[in-house]
């Protein structure tokens, strides 16, 4: 036998007999049902000749996409855990149908009534995700059973509320496999239609609907007859839905596949009180094509939850015009009939396609505008990508500047609701992308500061269609805009803008607050938290991102005393995080040369930071700390512009209350089975630092805080629980009427321990920090002052330490510490707004400065600098949901997110954290004291004094002399200077002075004009003469030093450090070059 011709012959027997064996490219899907509840099938047909079997190479799938974006194939199994199709075999011209293991009795019947062959899918409790759990915005398809991305057939697109409550049939004339979804393959049917399935016969295409003309005899009317003139729609006569049909026709300005599902018709009445448009509720087939297209429209009238629309009857509308004529956006604009409402602004133009413009009312002075409040991020009520804008200005939190629960307050939340605008997607918009801004996400033009959105940023030039839904009006946007259309009000500034300028015989001193939002290095090299605890960057990518911005927002500061949040709580040695961050501060100060000493990166700028030797051994290491939290405050200062007397940490007040329980005496839970309130609630406590302000004989005492915060509640929050409306106690959130968040009692009973400790301590005081409390709301009235007499109360069963505070009352607070709001001053001074931070779609300040009433006069100016607030998060460390990986696996996304840097990262302050700096710079005159030696430190026994020369009479050429008494013994080591002006009149001069040891003096400084005669006295320059008593001390050291605070008399105000502080060992003074 010739092997060569058998096997040849074989071959070419195999290749003809090829066209009567059924492939994988015979197979498709035929119909998909997503229907109430459980109703969930999957028909698939074998369009050849031939059987198919599953053979375990091709499988069942739906794939759905994540928050982050990640697409996750997932196979279909059976309730016993197999691939649904293995070994399921499909005859010619027959079908198979994968139904939900659920599936109501009517879908299970039609497919018996066709005689059609049927396999059952799990449900999510048997199989999780390989279950017959898709649902309208994935889709589903058949794949290799090894590689998901080889699709054989595919019905739907992933992220696309497309198939939700429909039934596709697929069309005769797409018989053919798809490799992706086309909608113009398949006839759509109600929800539930199930009469179908099992039936082999493809769909016919359907003739076109002719609803309108089918209703001969009736008026066809425009959108603006159906809206009305007001909120409600005039065909409804009660209710929610009109009694009879109407007919509507117009152009199609806009459709809506996901977000809203129907289209926007648009017809001009001349009428501008009432809208144009209208929006037509339908779950047919809708598609791009069909903007611009006249159609009409019959169905009833409705008012959904306030948005009138119209319910196309059967799903189906008449084509008048297909030619498509482009529809034209009408500018959005205010008129008088609108009054003060913004509101029936947005009602005159619900349904229409609008445009935003830079000028909404021509009967103002300046430009009115649509302004970010709250920058492009995810909604967590509507679980979507999205941006809020409000009319004319950013929604102010209502207790910023009014007292909470007043009826100003109460006005504000009122107006922010009627400015409110959404700018909507139709389709879910992906992380880490606008879709309507396509260069935001450009890595090049992140790099170059380019193409950013920010809250106060007026947007011009979007165009979109106008709808309501749960509360809130939105635009929905059908154009792209680029950097051009934005406006910024309140623009990116590299520094802050802080006016310290002074007259020349005064200098500024800068106080700064500085949140480092949760910066933890203890999995990156630092030493363990003690609670063991990372609330920070979550890869060493992320720590890296975080800590260049974070010592970019600080150098950029300039302050010299610096109060910092939010840092963990790992101590105080060689590799604690406030070591590693104040190292990486110093850096940018690197110039030595004594000449370079007024250079902005003069080694003179460093700083030191505040340490507390908590465990008493007299040395400063990772095993101190401040408090038991995983974070805690820190303080930095400038040795070369301040000195550091003394330090105290203020313990703050804890909360030992009742558990909340239900009406057995059960704790309540949440649907986790945690402790809903148990009435233990805790503070961070305060550190406070008196110091000595230089060249003056002056002091100020700064203390940094960080109260309770607003998210979880406190025993006080949950009074009245029982007879809340509808309160659901396992899974709602407790009642905030005066939008203080929770806690605010508690916070009450902090302020007045910080107020009152304070007031312990002599001289100037400065309160800095994140208060968690808006301007006017009850701890700030506590701090500051209580203009309008509210009832302020204090927590109940709160104590410092084991000493209780208050008792089981709690208290109504009387007294008020006179505090004045330094920023809130300024503010109001320039006309701004006071802002620091941005929550949902509101703004406000939690972060502040107080001052105490004696430093009004000292004070130059306040700012926030908006360098987080206004910023979107996509700027900031984090890795996540910046569009990393989209579309990927999870594990290939988290790989990526671990090790690539994302699009939106640059090394500036912008998102360094998530509140704004506060600064303000405080004036003092050189030689100012009130009684106190002035204060001149030196360092390596060198030091300059100033000399301000205060007056008129001076002259180019005379000579400014200096001299100590008593004299120093030893004068050939001491260099006393002098200096010939250059220029008349009033000036600073600085003596550069050697050799002087530490111990007080009597300086005294003047000029002297030389003679005409070379050999007569030089003479004073009247007025020129400057005596002081002086204290000559060196300058803070760079390496740990005990310093031992005076006793106050107070019996124990150093807290919890006061025994330590007492016998010299309470706090230490550190920092690492």
């Amino acid at each position: 036998m010739n092997k060569k011709v058998t096997l040849l012959s074989a071959a070419i027997a195999s290749v003809l007999a090829a066209p009567a064996m059924a492939g994988i490219n015979d197979i498709i899907i035929s119909e998909y049902v997503e229907g109430t509840s459980d109703n969930r099938a999957i028909e698939i047909l074998n369009t050849g000749s031939a059987p198919f079997t599953f053979n375990g190479d091709q499988a069942l799938y739906y794939a759905s996409q994540s928050k982050s974006g990640s697409i996750h194939n997932n196979q279909i199994y059976t309730p016993e855990g197999k691939p649904v199709l293995a070994g399921v075999t499909i005859q010619p011209g027959k079908t198979v149908v994968v139904a939900h293991t659920d599936a109501k009795d009517a879908l299970t019947n039609a497919i018996k009534a066709n005689n059609a062959e049927s396999v059952v899918g799990a449900d999510f409790n048997q199989k999780k995700y390989n279950s017959m759990n898709f649902s309208g915005d994935d889709a589903v398809f058949i794949a290799d059973s090894n590689d998901a991305n080889k699709k054989y057939d595919v019905i739907g697109i992933i992220g696309e509320n497309w198939g939700t409550d429909k039934t596709y049939r697929r069309l005769a004339t797409a018989a053919a496999p798809l490799a992706a979804h086309n909608p113009k393959a398949w006839l759509v049917k109600p929800i539930d239609t199930v009469d179908g399935l099992g039936d082999p016969t493809l769909a016919a295409t359907e003739p076109a609907a002719t609803p309108c003309s089918d209703a001969a005899g009736r008026s066809r009317l425009n959108p603006g007859q159906i809206q009305g003139n007001s909120f409600k729609s005039p065909l409804i006569n009660s209710g929610f839905v009109s009694d009879d049909e109407y007919l509507v026709q117009g152009v199609v300005s806009a459709v809506s596949t996901s977000l809203t599902k129907g289209f926007f018709l648009y017809a001009s009445d001349g009428d501008e009180l009432t809208s144009d448009g209208i929006f037509i509720k339908t779950n047919g087939l809708i598609s791009e094509e069909m903007v611009g297209q006249e159609v009409c429209v019959k169905g009833f009238v409705e008012e959904k939850y306030g948005q009138t629309q119209v319910l196309a009857t059967k799903d189906q509308w008449e084509v008048v015009n297909a030619t498509p004529v482009k529809p034209t956006a009408v500018d959005l604009k205010r008129i008088s009939a609108d009054d003060e409402y913004f509101s029936k602004t947005l009602e005159r133009h619900e349904g229409m396609l609008v445009r935003l413009v830079n000028n909404m009312d021509e009967s103002t002075k300046e430009n009115e505008t649509m302004r970010v409040s709250r920058t492009f991020s995810y909604d967590y009520s509507g679980h979507r990508n999205n941006m809020v804008l409000s009319y004319k200005r950013p929604n102010m939190q209502p207790n910023q500047e009014h007292v909470a629960g007043s009826d100003g307050s109460i006005a504000q939340d009122k107006q922010n609701k009627d400015y409110r605008l959404y700018v909507e997607t139709d389709k879910k918009a992906n992380d880490g992308v606008i879709p309507f801004y396509p260069d935001f996400n450009d890595k090049e033009t992140v790099k170059k500061g380019q193409d950013y959105i920010r809250v106060d940023d007026s947007i011009t030039g979007l165009e979109g269609v106008i709808s309501y839904s749960f509360g809130d009006y939105r635009l929905m946007a059908t154009n792209n805009i680029s950097r051009k259309d934005i406006i910024h009000n309140t623009d990116r500034k590299s520094k802050p803008q802080l006016d310290d300028s002074t007259t020349s015989d005064k200098f500024a001193i800068r106080i700064a607050t500085q949140n480092v939002l949760n910066y933890f290095n203890s999995p990156y090299g630092g030493p363990d938290n003690p609670r063991n605890d990372n609330r920070g960057a979550d890869s060493e990518l992320e720590f890296q991102q975080q800590h260049a911005k974070i010592v970019k927002a600080i150098n950029s500061l300039d302050a010299d005393i610096i109060g910092l949040m939010e840092i963990e709580n790992n101590g105080f040695g060689n590799y604690s995080a406030i070591t590693e961050l104040v190292n990486a501060v110093n850096k940018y100060y690197n110039k030595e040369n004594h000449s370079n000493r007024h250079n902005e990166q003069s080694i003179n700028n460093q700083y030191v930071f505040v340490g507390f030797d908590s465990d008493g051994n007299t040395v400063l290491d990772e095993f101190d700390s401040i408090g038991s939290d995983a974070i805690s405050s820190g303080l930095l200062y400038r040795p070369n512009k301040v000195s550091l007397e003394q330090a105290k940490i203020i313990p703050m007040p804890s909360q030992q209350a009742p558990m909340i329980t239900d009406t057995n005496g059960a704790a309540l839970l949440d649907s986790k089975g945690e402790i809903r309130e148990s009435g233990k609630n805790y503070q961070r406590d305060t550190i406070a630092a008196t110091f000595r302000i230089h060249n003056t004989g002056k002091k100020v005492t700064v203390s940094v805080n960080h109260l309770k915060s607003k998210g979880s509640t406190c025993w006080e929050d949950w009074q009245g629980w029982e007879t809340w409306e509808k309160f659901d106690p396992i899974k709602d959130k407790v009642e905030n009427k005066d939008f203080q968040g929770s806690c605010e009692n508690f916070r009450v009973a902090a302020a007045y321990q910080l107020g009152k400790e304070m007031a312990k301590i002599g001289g100037d005081h400065v309160i800095i920090g994140d208060m968690n409390s808006y301007a006017h709301e009850d701890p700030m009235l506590v701090l500051t002052s209580n203009p309008t007499g509210k009832t302020l109360k204090a927590a109940r069963d709160t104590f410092i330490g084991k000493r209780p505070q208050f008792g089981e009352n709690g208290a109504i607070i009387t007294d008020n510490f006179g505090y004045i709001n330094a920023v809130s001053l300024k503010d109001a001074e320039n006309k701004k707004m006071s802002w620091s931070y941005s929550y949902n779609d509101e703004i406000g300040s939690l972060d502040h400065i107080l001052i105490s009433p004696s430093l009004k006069k000292h004070l130059l100016d306040a700012t926030d600098w908006h360098i987080n607030a206004a910023e979107s998060t996509l700027y900031d460390y984090n890795q996540e949901n910046k569009g990393i990986g989209a579309g990927e696996s999870k594990e290939v996304r988290l790989e990526k997110e671990r090790t690539i840097t994302h699009n939106f990262y640059a090394n500036n302050a912008y998102r360094s954290s998530d509140h704004d700096s506060a600064i303000m710079a405080l004036g003092y005159g050189y030689g100012e004291s009130d009684g106190a030696p002035v204060l001149l430190a030196t360092k390596s026994g060198r030091m300059d004094v100033p000399y301000a020369i205060n007056t008129d009479k001076a002259l180019t050429g005379d000579i400014a002399e200096i001299s100590f008494s008593p004299e120093p013994e030893d004068m050939s080591k001491v260099a006393l200077p002098t200096m010939k002006l250059s220029k008349d009149g009033k000036q600073l001069k600085e003596f550069d002075v050697s050799g002087i040891e530490p111990g007080n003096y009597t300086v005294t400084m003047k000029l002297t004009r030389p003679s005409a005669q070379k050999a007569s006295t030089p003479t004073t320059v009247a007025g020129s003469e400057v005596s002081m008593k002086v204290e000559v001390a060196k300058r803070d050291s760079t390496t740990p030093t005990v310093v031992i605070p005076p006793y106050d008399g107070s019996g124990g105000s150093f807290g919890i450090f006061g025994l330590l502080s007492l016998l010299g060992l309470g706090f230490l003074r550190k920092t690492k070059k």
